[in-house]
């Protein structure tokens, strides 16, 4: 928010997390919650507020938190017993998000996306909803595999440089060009939270599941939890989004033109079918993992070892680097940093204690409640990973005390960190959002509907299917 503000208001927001962990430093300790572990829920408050405002970048924030850790007892530089500072900070889950960021870009410089463009819009025969739809389930499917973060940045350029382009659209005014462009961020989150590899949320949320409880999910076995969920979401998005912005017809001029650069593309060339054979190999051994057991980040490195093999040489190591986000990946690390800490200091389990746990609530009530109350969180809280961080371990260790699989909790988080539908300041939007075609009171509108929905599957759809896969 206010990473492009004043010095003097950067400023600010940077005083105000200082007075935060200045505040926690002088609360008098509360009962079973030591001196480290009241810090540790300071440092995350006075991280909640830098990556609200965004004063420096997000990896930037989290490291200087991190560096603060052993200054208040949370964890330490180093040492032989119990997790550490850079222990906590580095796990598999960076090694899957470095592969993805590599496999995503060479996915990117194929020609693939735009033959799904073509395809699905050959099948909506002009009509405006159905183009609208088409974009959706395009970009969905091509977030499956590739980042949702790079997925919207292609698909926004596609259809600006199209249909925007050939209609002579105005930003702020054009009801198409609003719904399409709250439309494509939509559903690259939406697809991305469906398997494992569309997300780095996801596997975050898989990652802290199995420190924090020893509980493993698979590939499949994620796809099969979160498939269906996001196939509701799709459609419901598709549906709020045409009822609110009733995006007005779009001339026959436009489709010729569209199908015109769509035709010209060429057949696929041997980088494209490298790629191809290397998603393919890919996908093969993440669904095979199920039954051999093989690590699915091991499986995803490989992939990105494949794109360099001499002979193949996909991808450079220039492109590559220009590929990773940084600030994701720090942000992500310092996240897990933080949690343990949390966790090791018994902030976690106190808070919980403190608060639900002192209602005596049950299963069922937890469900239900859980299910409504983290997408609320995520209204008002726009960075994923800070989601993770506050609700996962708490709800994990409630769950296990009164019998609630503690792989509901993860699905939930992870849905709902890697999904933003009412909150346009996710750096999803964000990436749709400076073409200027929408404002965050267009996005929020258009997000009630499928945040209800989003609710009831949380409530009522995911806990049938984790049993039925075998937790």
């Amino acid at each position: 928010m206010l990473k492009h503000a004043s010095v003097r208001a950067r400023l600010l927001c940077c005083v105000a997390a200082v007075l935060v962990v200045v505040l926690f430093a002088f609360l008098p300790d509360a009962a079973s919650l030591s001196f480290s572990g009241k810090m540790s829920l300071g440092l995350l408050l006075a991280g909640v507020v830098l990556w609200v405002c965004e004063p420096v970048p997000f990896g930037v924030s989290g490291l200087a938190l991190i560096i603060c850790m052993p200054a208040f007892g949370v964890l330490p530089f180093g040492g032989n017993e119990g997790p550490t500072v850079w222990v906590s900070f580095v796990s598999s889950v960076l090694f899957f998000i470095l592969a993805s960021f590599g496999l995503s870009a060479a996915l990117l410089k194929t020609k693939i996306p735009y033959k799904i463009v073509y395809a699905l819009l050959r099948i909506s025969k002009g009509n405006t909803k159905g183009v609208i739809l088409a974009f959706m389930l395009s970009a969905a499917c091509v977030s499956l595999f590739v980042s949702d973060l790079p997925c919207c940045a292609l698909f926004s350029g596609i259809v600006t440089s199209t249909i925007l382009k050939f209609e002579d659209a105005v930003p702020g005014e054009s009801r198409f060009g609003r719904a399409v462009m709250i439309a494509i961020p939509y559903a690259a989150a939406i697809g991305g939270e469906a398997f494992p590899s569309g997300s780095s949320m996801n596997i975050m949320a898989i990652g802290m599941l199995e420190s924090l409880t020893g509980i493993q999910i698979s590939f499949l076995q994620w796809a099969a939890i979160c498939a269906p969920v996001a196939v509701v979401l799709l459609f419901v998005s598709w549906v709020s989004i045409c009822a609110v912005h009733k995006p007005e017809r779009i001339s026959q001029g436009t489709i010729d033109h569209i199908f015109q650069v769509a035709t010209k593309k060429e057949p696929f060339n041997a980088l494209d079918w490298k790629v191809v054979g290397i998603i393919a190999l890919i996908f093969t051994l993440w669904i095979a993992s199920n039954w051999t057991g093989w690590d699915a980040t091991a499986i995803a490195v490989l992939g990105l070892v494949l794109l360099f093999v001499p002979g193949i040489d996909v991808l450079t190591m220039d492109e590559y680097v220009e590929s990773v986000s940084w600030n994701i990946l720090l942000l992500i690390g310092c996240v897990q940093s933080l949690a343990s800490g949390m966790q090791q200091q018994g902030a976690a389990k106190w808070l919980l204690d403190a608060t639900i746990g002192k209602l005596g609530i049950g299963a069922g009530a937890l469900t239900l409640s859980s299910a409504f109350l983290v997408p609320v969180i995520r209204w008002f809280l726009p960075v994923g990973p800070a989601l993770i961080a506050i609700t996962l371990p708490p709800l994990c260790l409630l769950g296990m005390d009164v019998g609630v699989t503690p792989v509901f909790f993860a699905v939930i988080c992870g849905i709902s960190a890697s999904t933003s539908l009412m909150n346009g300041l996710d750096s999803i939007s964000m990436i749709a959002y400076r073409y200027e075609y929408w404002n965050l009171v267009d996005y929020a509108k258009s997000g009630v509907l499928p945040t209800i929905a989003l609710m009831l599957c949380h409530a009522f759809l995911i806990m049938p299917i984790i049993h039925a896969v075998g937790f």
